[in-house]
């Protein structure tokens, strides 16, 4: 009896396919695999039967239709053949969700009931292998001092290419102890109590060995014993001579870690290496050296006495002096050279003057028109001094055409002061080369100093002036004049004061975002201010690019805020909640018509801020308390206005148990 076409087909099997090249499918945005599937000899398959390559779910199932994957296509071969075929499955890329050891694949026929055997499990992994950085604890390894035991919890950063952060929760995470896998560990956080060497990568299974970029940088933790961390020289103690190399350094060198030498309690500039040389002069003290191993280990050595065998120059002559006409001009020197040492002042090569000391201090008179290069050398007195000590200080003394002054605050400002004060803080000489030569405290009492607002004078003729709020700011100058005469008047830099504040409200028009609308915040405008623009976004201050005046257009609901500079301050403006529709309820409004009309006669708050734990505060615009109530607030103001609403602004605090949640401005308008 002769078969049925459909039993026919039935006959021709196909065995379970397999990947080409490897063992595992290792996927990424670059990369693809082939596949193949044998089928055994029988008759012709209809014309436009296609061979359809599937994936399972991740636990090798076909159960679930849902959870099929189809990852390619081949149209043949579907001619009759007496000998055994092969399907092939070209360039076939891993999704971007696989994530397992287990899948299994298999092939069936679009045309022909024919499902071929399911292979056995093929790891199909996907990672963005060229684009993601993954860095741990940002690079720096845990280092804790003298404990006996410590906790540190270390996370990682996910980056992408643009060094945009990208979420972590995005991927599954495995941890590694000195390259051993950690139990149990699977977050994208990890405490660490053991010391030992730490990296957290990417779980991708038997792909572990094959992605390069799945795991982060390694990062050690370690106990740190710091009694055997010291002060070191190279010389036989810590006794010198002054023309001695003098270098003492750190007995444990570790350039990861951060350094600074201090001296007798005073930290010194610019030496933060591990190794410093000291000076010719003046180098004898108490030396410590702060280590910095880690943010958690920060020691101070114990301090090392460094002793001058020989003399010094306690106080050297400044690099450069300016030598103004009718001005006699000391220059003075202090040593501690034994009295009796010979001492030689020298103007440019010639020496204008020796003698033998006799105390500490040596001085000498430039002349009227003395300028030139200074240079005073000391012999010390032998055996007073062992060392013979040869000490030098030198100067230039310069003549200035004319004079530059800069003004600025004499300390740090805080946008809320209602005084600055302003001071000058340097005044120089400029010669006609154009060197620039700082004044000594001295010389500015040969100047007459005045200064001006906006141009006007203010009648202040001290070194420092005080700008309160209620002046309103403007321009300032500090103009010098010198008193004998024969130089160009002085005027110092352009400094404007425009007075901001730490509670600033921006005006958010409208008030309501609706769909497919804008709405345009807006802070306080000057030429005299810069701005930046943020959205805070999952509690993190993003700032917003491009958007440097005082008034931003959103179209999207969040919380925005303004960074606004002037040129002694910055401050943050209160967040500006743009919502929609829905959340106008909750507005506060910032205009009040008191006077009889039918809208707006009260300042209504909505209900959220009605509790008995709200406090509500207003005041008027010179900071006088104009209402007050502790709870159930029932639009009592205007009513109860201690001014009777007299003023055009009037600003409002709205705090709920003792802490400030509302800050705001209300206009007036009759």
């Amino acid at each position: 009896m002769a078969l049925g076409f459909q039993e026919a087909l039935a006959q021709r099997n196909i065995e379970a396919p397999t990947l080409v090249s490897g063992a595992q499918a290792c996927g990424t945005l670059t990369n693809s695999f082939d596949f193949t599937a044998d089928m055994s000899a029988g008759v012709a398959l209809p014309s436009n039967n296609q061979f359809i390559l599937q994936l399972s779910n991740p636990s090798g199932s076909f159960a679930n239709a849902s959870e099929i994957t189809d990852l390619g296509t081949a149209d043949g071969p579907n001619e009759a053949s007496g000998a055994g075929t092969v399907i092939e499955f070209f360039n076939v890329n891993v999704p971007q969700d696989a994530n397992s050891d287990d899948y299994r694949l298999r092939v069936i026929a679009t045309e022909a009931s024919i499902i071929s055997d399911i292979s056995e499990p093929i790891p199909f992994h996907f990672f963005d292998d060229d684009n993601l950085l993954i860095r741990l604890n940002g690079g720096d390894d845990i280092i804790f001092c003298n404990v006996a035991s410590f906790a540190k919890q270390v996370s990682v950063v996910v980056l992408d290419e643009n060094d945009n952060e990208v979420d972590v929760n995005n991927f599954n995470w495995e941890w590694l102890r000195d390259g051993a896998l950690i139990p149990g560990e699977n977050n994208p956080t990890l405490l660490i109590t053991e010391e030992g060497d730490y990296q957290a990568r990417v779980s991708v299974g038997l792909c572990n060995n094959v992605f390069v970029f799945n795991k982060s940088n390694r990062i050690s933790a370690s106990l740190v014993n710091t009694s055997d961390i010291s002060i070191i020289t190279t010389a036989p103690d810590f006794s010198f001579c002054p023309d001695e190399t003098k270098v003492l350094q750190a007995s444990d060198i570790d350039f990861s870690y951060s350094y600074q030498w201090i001296k007798d309690g005073v930290e010194l500039d610019g030496e933060t290496s591990p190794t410093i040389t000291l000076p010719d002069n003046d180098f004898g003290g108490e030396y410590t050296l702060e280590i910095e191993l880690s943010e958690d280990c920060i020691l101070v050595t114990n301090p090392v006495t460094v002793t001058n065998e020989g003399s010094s120059i306690t106080t050297p002559l400044p690099p450069g002096l300016v030598l103004l006409p009718t001005q006699i001009l000391t220059l003075t020197v202090e040593t501690d050279a034994p009295v009796g040492s010979t001492f030689r002042w020298i103007r440019d090569t010639n020496i204008i003057i020796q003698g033998i000391t006799t105390g500490s201090t040596i001085t000498f008179d430039v002349p009227a028109n003395g300028v030139g290069d200074y240079r005073l050398e000391i012999d010390a007195l032998f055996p007073d001094d062992p060392c013979m000590s040869e000490l030098v200080t030198e100067t230039v003394v310069v003549a200035a055409e004319r004079f530059d002054i800069t003004i600025a605050p004499g300390e740090v400002v805080d946008c809320d002061q209602d005084t600055i004060t302003i001071s000058l803080e340097e005044m120089v000489g400029i010669t006609s080369t154009g060197d620039r030569v700082p004044l000594t405290t001295e010389q500015f009492s040969f100047f007459d100093f005045e200064w001006f607002n906006d141009g006007v004078s203010t009648g202040e003729t001290s070194l420092s002036l005080d700008v309160s709020r209620a002046d309103n700011g403007g321009s300032f100058e500090l103009r010098a004049i010198f008193s004998p005469g024969g130089l160009p008047d002085t005027v110092s830099n352009n400094l404007p004061i425009e007075f901001l504040s730490n509670s600033i409200v921006l005006d958010i028009n409208p008030p309501v975002l609706e769909a497919g609308q804008t709405v345009t915040l807006t802070a306080p405008a000057s030429t005299n201010f810069t701005y930046e623009w943020y959205v805070i976004q999952n509690g993190t201050e993003v700032l917003i690019d491009g958007e440097t005046t005082n008034t931003l257009t959103v179209s999207e609901e969040g919380d925005y805020f303004a960074r606004i500079s002037s040129s002694l301050c910055t401050t943050d403006t209160l967040i500006a909640e743009v919502r929609g529709p829905g959340a106008l309820s909750e507005l506060i409004p910032n205009v009040v018509t008191p006077g009889g009309n039918a809208a707006n006669n009260a300042w209504v708050l909505p209900n959220s801020f009605t509790d008995n734990d709200v406090e509500v505060s207003i005041y008027s615009s010179n900071g006088q308390l104009d209402f007050q109530k502790n709870g159930g607030y029932n639009a009592d103001w205007p009513n109860e206005s201690a001014s009777q609403a007299s003023e055009l602004i009037y600003y409002y605090i709205i705090s709920r148990s003792n802490t400030v949640v509302k800050k705001g401005t209300i206009t007036v308008m009759r």
